[in-house]
């Protein structure tokens, strides 16, 4: 099996880290954006005084990072990320909360952020630092709903096959934090500067983390319909399901809309996205001496109809039917959603791969790599796995039926068991899901 592209996608992330990112965008006492349809430049020495906020997966190091280029500058921080990041800091208040699955911690970082940003001066800098994994770690539960019938509304959602788009209109009016809500809490004479790394399709910052202070064009009409779509709703806890028809009869309140910005100098940077790092990787790959094909945007798609895709494009090439000569490499990024009906252990990235490799069998010179950028997959200690044109082959010599695995949802232990796992530990970053497909 090629390991090009597992060295290809660490050192892409090494290249994407946000303190790296973050440093790109800090030149001569300002934060400048050269992107055409981002230009910006704030001139730091215009304030007295800044503030960092940060909530999310990336959230310690892009605070840190924030925090250090910013040195005297810099009058409080309070970073919110996971269990697995952080560390000690002199001017960082850090606040460690569950992900994924939100709980009495998660609920307190709600709190902590409203009154950090609630505390922050009149007429001074905030610059607040979102990545994904905000939605789970930064919760206030609007009504009356608990965290417990928050994570088990969530946990329909998530196993239902909706998308990140449908689950985050859910999530939004469901909190009273998400959807804009935290803009609330300012002072609207505060200038905001959001500095974002995209865990999303087409780097909406509506979605990015729910968008705590991102106005929002969903309403609770839009909620109630998902729920329905999936048919959830009569699975909903009670005061979930009051909470959504309360917003609709106007009772509840909707989440901040666009054009209602309570602040009158408010900017968002996307300073990471998968899209930039797929770019990456594609350069790295063709100075290894591969033509290279990258996606134009992200993927939100069953996770069969995504490895069926991935396949079809790359069988194409092997067998001469596209004009791209080999050698040949194929970078796709984005997120599948999985319809989980069985009890077994894996993520995403894990059956995507074991579904690409069932598509590759006997194409013993395909390479597929498949991976999720904050190195946990699931519920699981992998960010993804590596499979080739043999390991179906393989499989089936150990007496192993890669059939059955998939239809356990059990993508985990066929990876296990076949030593195709990929475990990279917790990488501190979020740029959704990688695959790096490589055609000798």
């Amino acid at each position: 099996m090629n390991t090009l592209a597992q060295e290809v996608f660490e050192q892409a992330l090494e290249t994407n880290r946000p303190e790296n990112v973050l440093r790109n965008a800090f030149q001569d006492n300002a934060i400048v954006t050269g992107e055409p349809d981002q230009a910006l430049r704030l001139e730091l020495d215009r304030y007295p005084d800044i503030y960092v906020a940060g909530s999310g997966k990336a959230a310690w190091e892009m605070v840190t990072t924030l925090s250090d280029l910013l040195g005297e500058r810099l009058s409080g921080a309070l970073a919110i990320s996971s269990y697995e990041t952080g560390g000690d800091h002199p001017k960082i208040a850090f606040h460690r909360a569950a992900h994924p699955v939100p709980d009495a911690t998660s609920r307190q970082a709600g709190e902590k952020l409203i009154r950090f940003v609630r505390d922050v001066p009149a007429g001074t800098l905030l610059l607040y630092a979102i990545s994904g994994g905000t939605s789970s770690l930064v919760c206030k539960p609007a009504g009356e709903i608990t965290i417990e019938e928050l994570n088990h509304t969530f946990e329909l959602l998530n196993t239902s096959g909706a998308n990140i788009r449908e689950i985050n209109t859910v999530r939004k009016h469901l909190s009273a934090i998400k959807g804009g809500q935290l803009l609330r809490h300012i002072d609207p004479s505060v200038t905001l500067l959001d500095l974002v790394i995209s865990d999303v399709p087409d780097d909406d910052m509506q979605i990015i983390g729910s968008g705590p202070s991102t106005p929002d064009s969903s309403t609770f009409q839009d909620a109630y319909h998902v729920l329905l779509e999936y048919q959830l709703w009569e699975k909903l806890p009670a005061s979930v399901k009051k909470q959504v028809e309360e917003g609709i009869d106007g009772i509840a309140p909707e989440t901040v809309k666009p054009g209602n910005d309570p602040l009158a100098d408010h900017h968002s940077l996307i300073v990471g996205s998968a899209k930039k790092l797929a770019e990456t990787a594609a350069e790295l790959l063709e100075e290894a001496g591969y033509n290279c094909w990258v996606a134009d945007r992200a993927y939100n798609r069953d996770v069969g109809e995504v490895a069926r895709t991935i396949a079809d494009k790359v069988i194409a090439v092997d067998e001469k039917q596209s004009p791209v000569p080999l050698p040949v490499a194929f970078v796709f990024f984005g997120e599948s959603t999985v319809d989980v009906r069985g009890s077994g252990k894996g993520g995403r990235n894990q059956e995507l791969a074991l579904r690409g490799a069932l598509e590759i069998q006997g194409y013993d010179n395909i390479t597929w790599l498949s991976a999720g950028t904050d190195g946990i997959d699931g519920p699981t200690d992998a960010a993804g796995a590596i499979v080739s044109g043999k390991t179906i082959a393989e499989a089936h010599d150990r007496g192993m039926d890669p059939g059955e695995y998939l239809r356990n949802n059990d993508s985990y232990h066929f990876h296990e068991r076949m030593g195709t796992l990929l475990k990279t530990g917790p990488t501190g970053n979020n740029l959704m899901d990688l695959q790096i497909v490589i055609v000798d």
